[in-house]
């Protein structure tokens, strides 16, 4: 498998270079914020995929994340142990 060759050493690079700058006229025109969201999209496109799989991940290292759920589950089995134990205490 052979290296791809970098855009610098492409043939095409005129091609690309004017492809580029349509785009970039085009986004003068274009919502601010739509502008960035295409911007950040290519940029993720571009990076390497293990930063790719940081980046995705990065939001389930949020704690409520995970507070949340294992709460929950914590309040389910308390009430279940709770019940269990009430039906016990009255029979």
């Amino acid at each position: 498998m052979g290296r791809r060759a970098t855009v610098q050493n492409s043939p095409e690079l005129d091609e690309i270079r004017a492809e580029y700058e349509r785009l970039w006229t085009d986004m003068q025109q274009a919502d601010a914020k739509k502008a960035m969201r295409i911007l950040e999209r290519g940029r993720r496109k571009l990076s390497p995929p293990k930063l790719r799989l940081i980046e995705m991940l990065k939001p389930l290292r949020s704690r409520l994340l995970w507070a949340i759920p294992l709460g929950t589950v914590t309040a389910i089995g308390a009430s279940y142990a709770a019940f269990i134990w009430i039906a016990l205490w009255v029979e």
